[in-house]
């Protein structure tokens, strides 16, 4: 004996929905999350530093590269000299502050010159550091 359902037949969209609501939290999770990344694809080998950044949440970042023309990537768009000139001069709004990702090998006059420009243009400037590793006080 054969039972039919007398109940009426649900849509098909009840069971995408949650489908497509996952997903679309999937997606939303990615975009966010990679704003997290700070300097991806450009290897910077930093100081050491026992020293803490703090306040420079929503800073720029200036990378110096190692190398022997030590290239500059403002917020992770490589630039010449007069370009991070010229990009600095033009921020008027937003943000004052700049971190500095340098490599060791990097030329410390290039740091130099770098922190300089960020000063006389009214930028607040911090060095960027990796902390030290912990170290066991075994006496």
């Amino acid at each position: 004996m054969k039972l039919e359902s007398h109940l009426p037949k649900q849509s098909p969209w009840l069971y995408i929905t949650p489908l497509l609501n996952a997903i679309l939290l999937l997606i939303v999770y990615f975009l966010f999350s990679s704003g997290f990344i700070v300097q991806s694809g450009i290897r910077v080998e930093k100081p050491r530093s026992s020293s803490r950044l703090t306040g420079f949440d929503r800073a720029h970042i200036v990378t110096l590269a190692p190398g022997s023309d030590a290239p500059l990537y403002f917020d992770g768009k490589r630039m010449t000299w007069e370009e991070l000139r010229t990009e600095l001069k033009g921020r008027r709004d937003g943000e004052r502050r700049i971190i500095l990702h340098t490599d060791r090998q990097a030329p410390t006059a290039r740091f130099t010159e770098v922190s300089n420009l960020a000063l006389e243009l009214g930028y607040e400037v911090a060095l960027s550091t990796t902390p030290n590793p912990a170290t066991s006080a075994t006496r």
